[in-house]
C-alpha cells in the first residue's frame, strides 16, 4: 500500500496529464449521452399490463397517437384543420367525427354515444398518429409542424407531445442544474475550508469523476433516466465531497511533522483505508437500489455506486496531485475557516444527554409512524411539469377531459360477438362510462376491409382486437382494486391470450409492485451496510446503534412529507432510503470512531465531549455541501420528480446531519457500558464506563 503513494505523489504530473487525457473522451460521451425520458420504458416487462401496452404500441401504434383539442369552434374550420395537419410530414392520419359521419348533419341526429367520442362541451377533439412515436428526432419535428399550424383555442396534447416537451425542458435545465449545484457546493466550500484555492481542487477532482462515470455509461451503450441524469452530479458532489475533505485534514496534519511529499505519501495511505470503508457504505446503498424491479432503480444505482468508485479513486490519485502541485498557491490564498465551533453543543448535549437520548427515541417513534403514512403516488403522468404547453393545456380541459381516462382489454383470436359480450360485461361496472370493441361501434356484418381505416385501427391490429375502456376520473383514481379485480375475473374464462392494460392499470400494478420493492430494498440497504459497519467495529450493537441513527432520520424526512400532506412518487419513496442511509451513515461512523480512540485516552464524557467538538465542524461541512448541491438543482429545474426527489435528499442531508453531530454522542455516551462489554476492542475508558 505505501509503495502506490510513492508512485503517485513523485509522478503527479504525469496523473495529471493521464487524468486530462481521459477527460476528453469522457466529457464527449457526457454531452452525448443517451438521456431517457420515457419512465415507462423502466417498468418490468413480465407484468400482464406492460406486455399489453407493447402490443397497443406495435400493433395499434398507441405510443404515436396525439391529440389537437380546439374549443368552441365551428366544424368546417375544425374539418380544414383536419386536412391541413394530415398534409403535414410524419402524421399518418387523422381521426375524427367526419371518419364516420357527415359533420353537417345535426349532433341531435347523430346519437349521444357517437358525439361523445369527439365532443366534450364546447370542446372537440381529433385524434392524431404519426408515423414516428415515441421521443425520437422524427416525432420532434412531426410535432413542432403541428404546432405551427395550430391558432388560439387550438391545443396538441397527448402522452408523446408531453414527453418530447419534457425533453426539451429536460435538455434546456440540465446545465442550469449543473451550474447551480456547482455555484451553491462552491460557496459552501468557501467558507467552510482553509484556503480559497480548495474548492477549486475539490470540484475539479470530483467533476473529473463524474465526467469518467457519464463517460462511461456513453461507452457502454447505457442510458440514463433524466431523473438520474439530473440528480447524478449534484449527489456524487455532494456525496463524496468527504473523500477529499479527510485526505487535506490528514496532509495538513502530516504537513506540521513532513516535508510536503512525505505529509501526502502518509496522508494518501492513511487516508485510503478510511475513504475506501466510507466508500463500501456508500456505493452499497446506492447498489441496493438495483433490486427493484423498477429497473429505475438499477438506473441510478449502478451509475451513482460506480460513481462513488471513481471518487475514490479520483481523491487518492488526481487530488494529491493537484494539492502537490499548486501548494503554493493553496497557501497564499489560505484563510480561517467560518464553521462554528461545537463547544457549547457538546457541554449542553453530554449535560442533558437523558432528556436527549429520550428526544431520540420519540423522534425515531414518531418519524417511523409517519413514515408508515405517507402516501406513494403510482401515476407517470403526473411527473410532467406542470407549466409544459401540453400539461397546461390538459389542465385548462380537466373537467371536460376527465372521463378520456381509458383502460384496455386487448385480445388475440376472439370474434366479435364474444368481444360484444365482454364490452357489455365491461360496461357494467362501477367506474366504467362506456367499454366498446369494434363490433359495438360498426355492424359485424360489414367485412373488415370495408371499415374506414381509421375506425378498423383503433380496435383491430394484427392478430389483437381491443375494447376500450372510458373511465370516469383521472390517474390512478380512476381504478380501484375491486374493478382490477372485477375485469380479470372477467377476463380469467377465456381460453386465449389477453391483457388488461392502460396507464391506470400500470399505476395500479405498480402499487402492487412497489410494497414488496420496499421491504426489499430497505432490508437489503440496511442488513450489508449493518454488517460492513459490524465488522469495522467488531461490534453488532455499535453497528446497530449507528444504523439506528440514520434510519431514525430517513423516517422523519419521510414523515415530514406526511404532516405537509405530500405524496410522493413511487421511486422517490423507495429510493430515498437506500440514498441517505448510504450518504450519511458516514457521519454516525465518524462519530463512532472518533468516540472509541478517544476512550483510549480519557474517561467517557470528556471523550464524547472532543468527539463531539472534533466531529461537529466536519458532519456539518459534509452535510451543508450535499445540501447545497442538491439545493442547487431543486432551484433550477421544474421536473416535478426531479424537484420531489431533491426536496428529500437536501432535507435528508440536514436530518442526518443533526442526528449524527447532536443526538448520536449522547445516545452513544449513555449506552457505552453496554457497547464496551458487547463489542471486541471497545475501551472502557479511564473510569471503567462509568459516566
Amino acid at each position: 500500500m505505501h509503495r502506490l503513494p510513492h508512485i503517485i505523489v513523485k509522478n503527479r504530473r504525469v496523473v495529471l496529464a493521464i487524468a486530462l487525457a481521459l477527460l476528453i473522451p469522457s466529457v464527449y460521451g457526457m454531452l452525448n449521452a443517451w438521456i431517457e425520458y420515457d419512465l415507462m420504458s423502466y417498468l418490468p416487462g413480465d407484468l400482464n399490463s406492460i406486455k399489453g401496452m407493447e402490443i397497443l404500441d406495435q400493433e395499434f401504434h398507441y405510443a404515436d397517437r396525439a391529440i389537437v383539442v380546439v374549443r368552441d369552434q365551428p366544424d368546417w374550420k375544425i374539418l380544414k384543420l383536419k386536412e391541413d395537419i394530415e398534409q403535414v410530414d410524419g402524421v399518418s392520419s387523422v381521426f375524427w367525427i367526419s371518419d364516420l359521419a357527415d359533420p353537417a348533419i345535426p349532433h341531435d341526429y347523430l346519437g349521444d354515444e357517437l358525439i361523445s367520442q369527439f365532443y366534450r362541451g364546447d370542446i372537440t377533439f381529433l385524434l392524431v398518429h404519426l408515423s414516428q412515436g415515441g421521443i425520437s428526432p422524427e416525432a420532434e419535428r412531426t410535432i413542432a409542424d403541428i404546432k405551427e399550424l395550430l391558432e388560439s383555442n387550438q391545443y396538441l396534447i397527448g402522452q408523446v407531445v408531453s414527453g418530447v416537451e419534457m425533453k426539451d425542458l429536460g435538455m434546456s435545465q440540465t446545465p442550469d442544474m449543473i451550474r447551480a449545484a456547482v455555484i451553491l457546493l462552491f460557496l459552501v466550500l468557501l467558507v467552510t475550508l482553509p484556503s480559497a484555492a480548495m474548492p477549486f481542487i475539490f470540484m475539479v477532482t470530483i467533476g473529473a469523476a463524474y465526467a469518467y462515470n457519464m463517460g462511461l455509461s456513453y461507452i457502454l451503450g447505457q442510458r440514463v433516466s433524466y431523473i438520474t441524469n439530473s440528480c447524478a452530479a449534484a449527489l456524487q458532489l455532494g456525496v463524496t465531497m468527504d473523500y477529499c475533505i479527510f485526505l487535506i485534514h490528514s496532509f495538513q496534519a502530516e504537513r506540521e511533522k513532513h516535508d510536503a511529499e512525505t505529509a501526502m505519501e502518509t496522508a494518501i495511505a492513511s487516508t485510503a483505508t478510511a475513504v475506501l470503508a466510507s466508500a463500501v457504505t456508500t456505493a452499497t446503498g446506492f447498489a441496493a437500489l438495483a433490486l427493484m424491479r423498477v429497473r429505475l432503480g438499477a438506473d441510478m444505482g449502478f451509475l451513482m455506486a460506480r460513481g462513488v468508485i471513481l471518487s475514490v479513486i479520483a481523491t487518492l490519485t488526481i487530488l494529491p496531485s493537484l494539492v502537490l502541485v499548486f501548494q503554493e498557491t493553496i497557501e497564499k490564498l489560505a484563510h480561517k475557516s467560518i464553521l462554528p465551533k461545537f463547544d457549547a453543543v457538546a457541554g449542553w448535549a453530554i449535560r442533558r444527554r437523558v432528556p436527549v437520548f429520550a428526544l431520540a427515541a420519540a423522534i425515531m417513534a414518531m418519524g417511523y409512524y409517519g413514515y408508515s403514512k405517507v402516501e406513494l403516488s403510482y401515476d407517470l403522468e403526473a411527473t410532467y411539469p406542470r407549466d409544459i404547453p401540453s400539461i397546461v393545456a390538459l389542465d385548462e380541459f380537466s373537467e371536460e377531459l376527465g372521463s378520456m381516462q381509458e383502460a384496455y382489454v386487448v385480445l388475440r383470436d376472439v370474434p366479435g360477438w364474444r368481444q360484444q359480450q365482454i364490452s357489455a360485461e365491461l360496461g357494467q361496472m362501477e367506474g366504467v362510462i362506456s367499454a366498446e370493441c369494434l363490433a359495438d361501434v360498426v355492424d359485424p356484418a360489414i367485412p373488415l376491409e370495408f371499415v374506414p381505416e381509421e375506425v378498423r385501427k383503433r380496435y383491430v391490429g394484427g392478430n389483437y382486437s381491443n375494447i376500450i375502456i372510458s373511465l370516469e376520473g383521472s390517474g390512478t383514481e380512476a381504478v380501484t382494486e375491486a374493478f382490477m379485480a372485477d375485469v380479470r375475473d372477467a377476463l380469467e374464462g377465456l381460453d386465449t391470450e389477453w391483457y388488461f392494460t392502460g396507464n391506470p392499470v400500470i399505476g395500479s400494478d405498480l402499487r402492487r409492485l412497489t410494497d414488496r420493492d420496499m421491504i426489499v430494498v430497505n432490508a437489503v440497504s440496511v442488513v450489508a451496510i449493518f454488517i460492513i459497519v459490524m465488522i469495522a467495529f467488531r461490534s453488532a450493537t455499535v453497528s446497530l446503534a449507528l444504523v439506528a441513527a440514520i434510519m431514525s432520520a430517513i423516517w422523519a424526512n419521510q414523515a415530514i412529507s406526511w404532516l405537509l400532506d405530500q405524496p410522493l412518487f413511487f421511486f422517490s419513496g423507495l429510493a430515498i432510503g437506500a440514498i441517505q442511509l448510504g450518504a450519511t451513515v458516514d457521519y454516525a461512523i465518524l462519530v463512532a470512531s472518533t468516540f472509541r480512540e478517544k476512550l483510549s485516552k480519557c474517561e467517557p464524557q470528556e471523550g464524547m465531549r472532543q468527539t463531539m467538538i472534533e466531529c461537529g465542524p466536519a458532519i456539518l461541512n459534509s452535510g451543508l455541501a450535499l445540501f447545497a448541491a442538491i439545493m442547487g438543482v431543486y432551484s433550477a429545474t421544474t421536473l416535478r420528480a426531479v424537484k420531489e426527489l431533491g426536496v428529500l435528499l437536501a432535507r435528508g442531508a440536514l436530518i442526518s446531519m443533526g442526528v449524527a453531530a447532536v443526538l448520536l454522542p449522547p445516545v452513544l455516551l449513555i449506552l457505552h457500558p453496554i457497547l464496551a462489554r458487547t463489542s471486541v476492542g471497545w475501551p472502557a475508558g479511564r473510569s471503567n464506563g462509568q459516566a
